[in-house]
């Protein structure tokens, strides 16, 4: 490990790719502790970076229920360290999320989240992705959006959003031919180009519907931004960004000011990040996710997982 020790000058992601503050906690700690995290990124490549303090600039979360991280974060507060959150609530219940926590308990664990930051810059709202279908039809989402949006008020300014994006393994999840999503693009989506039946979005009908989510939030005191889907009218996410971290200073600023873009995927304007999180790790079982091939592959890897591990597995 040491020898191939990555000594970050960038922003410590946890994680996009599983819900490490809900549920690997303990091997946070642990590797914090270490000084060092191992991981595998998509194409099976393996790294490991620098955990300690004097290495990182902050973390970034990305989480549906932060309550169970509550030590660590004021670890962290007591570290001086910065720390900033992506926290997704979309209420879709069973059918798509069977194992998110109810939108009542997840409203309340952001609330109390973002009371403990400096400032509700330091966390942004996901409404992600939107899924367009007969149970989940434009109205649905306007009902449920607002209800959310009146009970973050305060609590945030930013709220992202996407449209459910084609990749093959989160169309064979769904299991519905009756979702609608984001338009097959020929160099993001090579292996659905020629699926039969696929239904895709139409611009005009994605933008009504961004266009009524955008002035319901307004009056909350939230811009919706488009994560990642350039081909509709909104302002543009900056998932990793220093919008995130300026309530932490100016010196937190000018290292931010120091990094370079690190886009994830198309049109994605995230600074540079290093995610310390792994695929097929989370048992939440959201039927859209992209990042877990399936549940029982993801059940098993979580139950395999031991704490004091080098990565999470």
């Amino acid at each position: 490990m040491e020898g191939n020790l990555q000594i970050t000058s960038s922003i410590i992601s946890a994680s996009r790719r599983t819900d490490i503050p809900r549920f690997y906690g303990k091997w946070f700690a642990e590797r914090r502790k270490a000084g060092f995290a191992e991981f595998r990124n998509v194409f099976g490549g393996k790294g490991s970076v620098s955990l300690r303090d004097e290495d990182v600039h902050g973390y970034l979360f990305w989480t549906r229920l932060a309550g169970p991280f509550a030590g660590q974060l004021r670890l962290l507060r007591g570290a001086g360290l910065p720390f900033a959150f992506q926290f997704t609530i979309n209420g879709y219940g069973r059918e798509l999320e069977p194992h998110s926590p109810p939108v009542a308990s997840a409203i309340e664990d952001f609330l109390a989240t973002s009371g403990r930051l400096p400032s509700p810059q330091c966390i942004q709202w996901r409404y992600d992705p939107i899924v367009l279908s007969p149970s989940f039809p434009e109205s649905w989402h306007i009902e449920n959006f607002s209800r959310m949006a009146a009970a973050l008020q305060g609590a945030t300014r930013v709220v992202n959003v996407s449209f459910v994006e084609p990749y093959r393994k989160a169309i064979r999840r769904m299991a519905d031919p009756a979702v609608i999503f984001r338009p097959v693009d020929p160099k993001r989506h090579k292996t659905v180009t020629s699926m039969p039946n696929l239904l895709q979005l139409r611009i005009e009908q994605g933008q009504r519907l961004l266009d009524r989510l955008a002035a319901v939030a307004k009056p909350h005191d939230m811009q919706l931004r488009i994560c990642s889907n350039p081909e509709w009218r909104l302002p543009p996410s900056q998932c990793c960004g220093a919008e995130l971290f300026e309530p932490y200073g100016e010196a937190m600023g000018r290292r931010l000011a120091s990094l370079k873009p690190g886009p994830s995927r198309a049109a994605c304007r995230c600074l540079k990040t290093v995610d310390i999180g792994m695929d097929n790790t989370c048992p939440s079982g959201c039927k859209y996710c992209y990042v877990v091939t399936s549940q029982e592959t993801a059940m098993r890897n979580f139950k395999k997982h031991h704490p004091v591990s080098s990565m999470l597995r």
